[in-house]
């Protein structure tokens, strides 16, 4: 079997679909025998290409999707898998015409859907229920909700491992996704060095991070806070760091299932419009302008807990294995 994954991720994108389709990339091969192929198509740049490369799985850059297209039909795949926001509909259309193999859809929001044999949308379209539907008349099978987040096996691992009762914050981890194009690693980080308590922080910041001056600056220029500050680039031991630690400070999207899949509790900062609206009414999430509020929020613990139940209802990442089934079905 022969598959292609098309992803992208810049500093507007964020990077949080590249790496849930490295996940995917490892998760399929763990099933498939060694004649078979992955191979990953971006038209992103230098930044991906090297995240891509990492897996050990064949990258190609493309300039658009035309070139795109035409690489496709030389290539045959038996299944086309898409994980992007911005997935075109009539790629998708002229995939399913010229092409004909089973279409896969990971977290887009065009009508380019319409063309998929298999959709998923962990975070968007269900209000964070679970639901698996199968089109009557198509055949098209979509999975909505937490459930389908692909997640690496140490998050879910690290997931059965009980942890103690928040008593005090004392460690806290800030990942606010792989570009953070609003800046709140340096927003939040400054608040945070100017409560009156006292922290260990560590600050993950990602490959496609563009704002190192604006944090450095944070830093100098609270040198007086007795929070010891420890930045990290294109951290791996993400999943044993978000256990270890007392409450992670992400964005939503992936490190915020992460981090509640593996036990710890989570406070959210929408990084724009698209997820506050998301996750309003359901998960409470902070604007910039509500900073003001981070001390009383650390000292009564107001985070969104693991073992809240409604938490505990969204099984985050355990429907990893039925995607798997049905793509390759």
């Amino acid at each position: 079997m022969k598959i292609a994954i098309i992803t992208d991720g810049n500093n507007t994108l964020g990077m949080g679909h590249v790496y849930q389709s490295v996940t995917l990339a490892g998760e399929l091969s763990k099933k498939m025998n060694s004649q078979s192929k992955i191979f990953f198509i971006t038209k992103s740049g230098q930044i991906v290409i090297e995240r891509l490369y990492e897996t050990g799985f064949e990258v190609y850059q493309y300039p658009n999707d035309d070139a795109i297209l035409k690489s496709l039909i030389s290539e045959a795949p038996d299944r086309i898998i898409f994980d992007k926001l911005d997935v075109s509909p009539l790629l998708a259309r002229q995939i399913k015409e010229i092409i004909g193999c089973k279409l896969i859809i990971f977290t887009n929001l065009t009508a380019a859907n319409q063309y998929a044999d298999i959709t998923v949308l962990a975070d968007i379209g269900s209000n964070f229920k679970n639901i698996r539907e199968v089109d009557a008349l198509s055949g098209a099978v979509h999975y909505y909700g937490p459930k389908y987040w692909m997640l690496r096996p140490e998050f879910l691992m690290y997931g059965k491992k009980k942890k103690k009762p928040l008593s005090r914050v004392r460690n806290i981890m800030m990942i606010f996704g792989g570009s953070d194009h609003s800046n709140l690693t340096s927003i939040v980080l400054n608040e945070l060095l100017h409560t009156n308590s006292s922290f260990e922080i560590l600050v993950v910041v990602g490959a496609a991070f563009k704002h190192h001056e604006e944090l450095n600056a944070v830093i100098e220029q609270n040198q007086q806070t007795e929070s010891k500050v420890h930045i990290v680039n294109n951290f791996k031991d993400v999943a044993e760091a978000m256990h270890r630690t007392d409450v992670v400070f992400a964005s939503p999207g992936l490190s915020f299932f992460e981090a509640l899949a593996v036990g710890t509790p989570v406070l959210g900062f929408h990084q724009d419009e698209l997820q506050r609206d998301v996750y309003e009414g359901y998960l409470t999430t902070l604007d910039k302008c509500d900073l003001f509020k981070l001390s009383s929020i650390i000292e009564k613990k107001s985070f969104i807990f693991p073992d809240d139940p409604f938490i505990a209802s969204m099984e985050i990442g355990q429907g990893k294995d039925e995607i798997m089934i049905e793509i390759l079905r």
